[in-house]
């Protein structure tokens, strides 16, 4: 059965001197590279769509993010859920709740492969709507490869790590992206706060996965809470915000 050596001799490397050195890297890496998603990943590298994987750029409760880089050396952010220890109950309500997934058997993997594929799919619509986003590679099962935002392999900060130099350009950007979002691509981010938004130097959206489409009944409540969390955070580093219903109706084109 293929084990993360075997992914490394896929890439034609052998394995990296660090992770010789450094087990517990190398464990970090195993718990996410399984067997099945090794497979997955030296098919991508098969059809080209990435040469070399770096180290992890971010560390979350259902997913890691690595930075790789294809033939011609651009960089790309590979995001691989682990199929194993993620919250597919939590994805499952997520889906039922979207119109275009409502039907999904309540099966872990297939869950998860749906999960990363609607989140494939977010992207797509949000940045062929104009939304400042990462714009989608490719994605195979558990797998999503996406633009890496960053410089030289290393990610933007966040804008929970570093405040905006401009903070009304940045929240009138910010806003204009949720209304092209919601007007053109038709979804609502769902989980978008100062976590999810990378300085680089514009402001850049990230992690659609919990994205939802407008004609969800908890598009409203989701949205609700996405001004929310926005409006709090440009208030905690003093700059004075519209209402929240003035936001609501710019974002939606309602009057």
């Amino acid at each position: 059965m293929p084990g993360l050596d075997d992914f490394f001799e896929a890439l034609g490397r052998r394995k990296p001197e660090r992770l010789e050195k450094d087990s517990e890297i190398y464990k970090i890496m195993a718990s996410v590279f399984d067997q099945s998603t090794i497979l997955t990943l030296c098919k991508m590298v098969n059809r080209g769509i990435f040469e070399l994987i770096y180290g992890a750029v971010s560390t979350g409760k259902e997913a890691n993010v690595f930075c790789a880089a294809d033939r011609d050396g651009n960089f790309l952010a590979v995001k691989i859920y682990r199929v194993a220890t993620s919250d597919f109950k939590t994805m499952y309500r997520y889906l039922v709740a979207d119109p275009r997934y409502a039907r999904i058997p309540h099966e872990r993997r297939r869950i998860i492969f749906a999960w990363t594929s609607r989140e494939f799919k977010n992207l797509q619509r949000a940045h062929e709507a104009g939304v400042r986003a990462p714009r989608p590679v490719d994605h195979e099962k558990n797998v999503l490869v996406m633009e890496f935002l960053g410089e030289n392999g290393i990610p933007y900060p966040r804008m929970k790590d570093r405040a905006p130099d401009d903070p009304r350009l940045a929240f009138e950007m910010i806003l204009q992206d949720m209304r092209l979002l919601y007007q053109k691509a038709g979804l609502v981010h769902a989980d978008l706060s100062e976590y999810n938004i990378l300085m680089a130097p514009e402001p850049y959206i990230i992690d659609f996965s919990m994205a939802i489409d407008v004609e969800s009944p908890m598009a409203s409540s989701y949205l609700e809470r996405d001004i929310a969390n926005i409006l709090r955070y440009f208030e905690k580093i003093g700059l004075r915000v519209p209402d929240a219903h003035e936001i609501t109706k710019y974002i939606t084109g309602q009057r």
